[in-house]
């Protein structure tokens, strides 16, 4: 049986200089600060001109359905919000297609990605890898750092991994390797320094 997806309603009731009202229909519960501010600025809407106009000036829109029905004084939206996979910088979330949008305050457990990175597809390279290893101790990625001296340095758990600055197949092959000794091991390092090309640093306390 195929699952209906739940969509989050806000009702609002527009000024009566308008003399209509708007039903927001969210695809998942508003979670950033800028869709609680959108929510408010609806609320002073006077035309369905003025409301496309909002609608396409926020960047956190993945796509949305506008419709007014001619027989009822009712607009009704259907937003679907964009998902981000980690913020760039605290200034920038960025989704799964590496779409950049406005960073703002909301109630988020999300990764972070620090760092003045030209290409993004490197994160998602790392994020894919941990996310396809899923070892024991070593899945859960708090933290992407990258500056132009040491590369690019994870916080996994409590372990700090240092990669260096090439993302290449033979980093990802030692790092794996590395992960899975020390699952089968039980060992949770501090720090696992890969940017030796004779071997692996391990850290322990």
């Amino acid at each position: 049986m195929q699952k209906t997806k739940a969509l989050f309603l806000i009702f609002l009731s527009i000024n009566a200089f308008a003399n209509f009202d708007i039903k927001i229909s969210f695809e998942n519960e508003p979670n950033f600060k800028s869709q609680f501010e959108f929510i408010d600025q609806v609320k002073t809407i006077d035309s369905i001109t003025e409301l496309s106009f909002l609608v396409n000036k926020q960047d956190w829109i993945e796509n949305y359905i506008l419709n007014k029905s001619p027989f009822k004084n009712t607009i009704e939206i259907y937003i679907s919000s964009k998902k981000p996979l980690f913020i760039l910088n605290n200034i920038f979330y960025v989704d799964g297609a590496l779409n950049k949008f406005r960073h703002s305050s909301g109630k988020e457990n999300i990764l972070r990605v620090n760092g003045r990175i030209n290409d993004l597809s490197q994160v998602l390279k790392i994020i894919n890898f941990i996310n396809d290893s899923d070892i024991k101790n070593f899945n859960t990625l708090n933290l992407i750092q990258y500056n132009h001296i040491s590369g690019w340095e994870l916080n996994i758990n409590k372990t700090v991994i240092k990669l260096g600055k090439n993302l290449n197949d033979k980093k990802f092959k030692l790092f794996q390797e590395t992960l899975d000794y020390l699952s089968i091991n039980n060992k949770i390092p501090s720090m696992i320094d890969l940017r030796y090309k004779d071997g692996v640093a391990l850290k322990n306390g």
